[in-house]
């Protein structure tokens, strides 16, 4: 790898020493994107389904150490793999495997093989990249668009207005414990009726909203400035070992890198860099509780 590749304004940089930086993010419920620069990873696994494009080519080495060169992959949940050589424009975007568009993407049975994950990226091109409109939600879509998958994880519309009154309610009670019964009850539907509109508009269960929405917290509190244990329970994780656990599981990053991958805002040419090189590698079946 060459030691420094230039970029463009807000593009990102790609380092030597395994970092990725210049990038900008967002986490919803659902999924969490990253475009910048992709550095050098470990082998690891975690519970996100992980879409791979880059404007370039990335270098993949799946769990049996074989190794491809491709422009996108989507790497299944779960499954060992690192990131060879990086890009410096590269978008990663992680998917929640049981929203309805996880359950898509695996329901096609890609095998551990990363020959297999590039082929099953086959129709994501950089051309995706390359319109000057990068708002995160148009891009998740373009790239749900491009593989045939449903995009209401994303663009899911509380239709029903008391599943409104649910998203907006539950915020407020995040930061403790979140039964369906109580949230039901405060809004006045039954606790079976609030599950299927969760499911059927959102295209995400409850309980898989309520842990993103948690994560989403978590993250925002850490970038205001917040430590590990008061974001914990800002977003009603137990403590910072309880964060860090399902971070690592779900995306197998600590919270506080994954801070540093997800801002509201490009970033300027100097910010601060994300290492990567040395991820943590959580249980191969691990799943977020």
């Amino acid at each position: 790898m060459e030691p420094t590749y230039g970029d463009r304004r807000g593009q990102g940089r790609l380092m030597a020493d395994g970092t990725w930086s210049g990038g900008f993010g967002v986490i919803r419920p659902g999924w969490q994107l990253y475009l910048g620069a992709v550095g050098q990873a470990a082998e690891h696994a975690h519970h996100a389904i992980q879409i791979v494009v880059a404007d370039g080519q990335v270098e993949l080495r799946d769990g049996e150490g074989r190794r491809q060169r491709c422009q996108a992959a989507v790497i299944p949940a779960n499954e060992p793999h690192a990131i060879v050589e990086g890009n410096p424009r590269t978008v990663m975007l992680y998917l929640e495997p049981e929203s309805t568009t996880g359950r898509e993407l695996a329901a096609r049975g890609f095998s551990s093989s990363v020959t297999a994950w590039a082929e099953a990226a086959r129709t994501l091109t950089p051309a995706l990249l390359s319109r000057d409109d990068q708002e995160p939600e148009a891009l998740v879509c373009r790239i749900f668009g491009a593989l045939g998958v449903d995009c209401r994880v994303v663009t899911g519309v509380a239709g029903h207005p008391v599943l409104e009154d649910a998203i907006q309610y539950l915020p407020t009670i995040i930061s403790g414990p979140v039964s369906l019964a109580e949230v039901s009850a405060a809004v006045g539907i039954s606790d079976s009726r609030l599950r299927h509109l969760f499911a059927s508009e959102i295209g995400l269960s409850f309980r898989r909203y309520v842990l993103w929405l948690r994560l989403q917290r978590a993250v925002e509190s850490v970038l205001g400035g917040s430590t590990l244990t008061e974001a914990a329970h800002t977003a009603g994780f137990t403590d910072s070992a309880h964060l860090t656990n399902v971070t690592r599981r779900t995306f197998g990053l600590a919270p506080s890198l994954l801070a540093r991958a997800v801002s509201s805002h490009p970033p300027s040419e100097d910010c601060e860099k994300v290492t990567v090189g040395c991820m943590d590698v959580p249980e191969k079946h691990g799943r977020a509780t």
